[in-house]
């Protein structure tokens, strides 16, 4: 009997291996390779690896947004610096404790440290997740100086004629941007879900703009992805020219930054202004210099007057969030995405040290932290971190910048002093 039930079980495994094998040659590989269409290849890569993080190939097909000629960053010398370099060694352990691939901090104005890890370097190019989200919002801005649009406060239904006779016409530029547009987000995984539609479709104009509404606009907060795509549509349709263009010629290019690349749905369609634009580590350093000094970077106005102070006001649905960044207006032990949502969020152990500083936050704890009042830059890219926890770096550094002294508090620089310093070096 048991040598009956082994033979049994040795011609089942060797029937299942050759399951596994056909479905390998038939249907795996020709997937990952793309013979079956974008979707197909997007969604074997993300069943093979970290779905929140897959390969670069996933990414496939993208939009190059033009850099122009990098200008490094002026570096402290050696020596000048006046942060302790013990404050830059304990940043360094703690990062790499937390599956970091990179920790850059710039104060006043210059790189004052860079920590490496994993292989990776100032050029190496990595997924920004939730931080591409910002970039919306800084076109928003420019679409309004330029005429494209009248204000933040505009219907977004005025560019979307989908939108035009349903119960999204309330919802406003500043609704999507304040991620309180009342847009349903779902969190199936299935083949032919509507969240596979949005996150790795062919068509995400359709998917996000047919997506379900749960609340009036601007009552309720959700950190959820068709906010920020619904608003890179808006912004596309009312330029009337390519949204990764748009970038480069407002934003890219002017900052001195490498050529980056924005997430395609399909070959000439829409690129993704919800996530994952791919970049230079380094680049984003400079991104961050911008916003802290209101939007002037090396003497010039790379982000129009003014705008920054409304991406940076707290809106009505969140306290702690702007317009497409997060704020630190009030203390949330655990920051959640969503408040009916309770297993995400991220830990905030204390309350932020400076009142000023305001976030960018990606998936795999990407962070870029801006302190104005201590004129402070901070950067870490990676992975989920074991033990990551919100306040850790700013804090750590906001201190270290309080201990040097030699200035009462209530001459701290505002946006506005940094702005106005930055106008006149140009």
């Amino acid at each position: 009997m048991l040598k009956r039930i082994l033979r049994g079980l040795a011609k089942t495994g060797k029937w299942t291996l050759i399951v596994i094998a056909v479905i390998g040659v038939l249907v795996y590989l020709p997937s990952r390779l793309g013979w079956y269409g974008i979707y197909a290849k997007r969604y074997v890569i993300s069943l093979s690896g970290n779905p929140m993080s897959p390969a670069r190939a996933w990414y496939d097909p993208q939009e190059l947004v033009a850099g122009s000629d990098f200008m490094p960053l002026e570096a402290w010398l050696e020596g000048q610096n006046p942060i302790d370099p013990a404050v830059y060694e304990e940043a360094a352990s703690w990062a790499g404790q937390q599956r970091s691939d990179s920790l850059v901090v710039l104060y006043k104005g210059r790189l004052a440290h860079a920590s490496y890890f994993n292989d990776q370097a100032p050029e190496s190019e990595f997924s920004t997740h939730s931080l591409t989200k910002v970039l919306t919002s800084i076109l928003v801005g420019h679409a309004i100086a330029d005429g494209h649009m009248e204000s933040v406060d505009q219907p977004a239904a005025d560019f979307l004629p989908e939108w035009d006779t349903n119960e999204r016409r309330g919802i406003t530029v500043r609704d999507l941007l304040n991620m309180a547009g009342g847009l349903e987000e779902t969190f199936a995984f299935y083949p032919g879900s509507a969240r596979l539609a949005r996150t790795m479709g062919t068509d995400i104009v359709t998917a996000n703009l047919d997506v379900g509404i749960y609340a009036p606009p601007g009552t309720a907060f959700s950190h959820a992805n068709p906010n920020s795509q619904v608003a890179g549509i808006v912004v596309e349709r009312a330029i009337g020219m390519r949204f990764a263009d748009y970038l480069s010629e407002k934003l890219w290019a002017p900052l001195g930054l490498r050529d980056g690349w924005l997430l395609l749905d399909r070959e000439d369609g829409m690129v993704h202004t919800d996530c994952c634009m791919w970049t230079a580590i380094e680049d984003w350093a400079l991104i961050g210099q911008a916003l802290m000094q209101n939007g002037c970077y090396a003497g010039q106005q790379v982000i129009p007057a003014g705008w920054v102070d409304e991406m940076t006001t707290p809106s009505a649905a969140n306290e702690n969030y702007g317009m497409q960044l997060w704020l630190g207006t009030s203390h949330e032990p655990l920051r959640k995405y969503d408040p009916s949502i309770e297993f995400m969020g991220n830990l905030h152990s204390e309350p932020f040290v400076a009142d000023d500083l305001f976030f960018l936050d990606g998936a795999g704890d990407q962070r870029l932290y801006m302190i104005p009042s201590r004129e402070l830059v901070i950067l870490r890219t990676g992975k989920d971190g074991p033990e990551w926890d919100d306040a850790v770096l700013p804090n750590l550094f906001t201190r270290a910048v309080d201990s040097i002294g030699g200035r009462p508090a209530e001459t701290l620089p505002t946006r506005a002093d940094l702005n106005a310093a930055c106008l006149s070096s140009g």
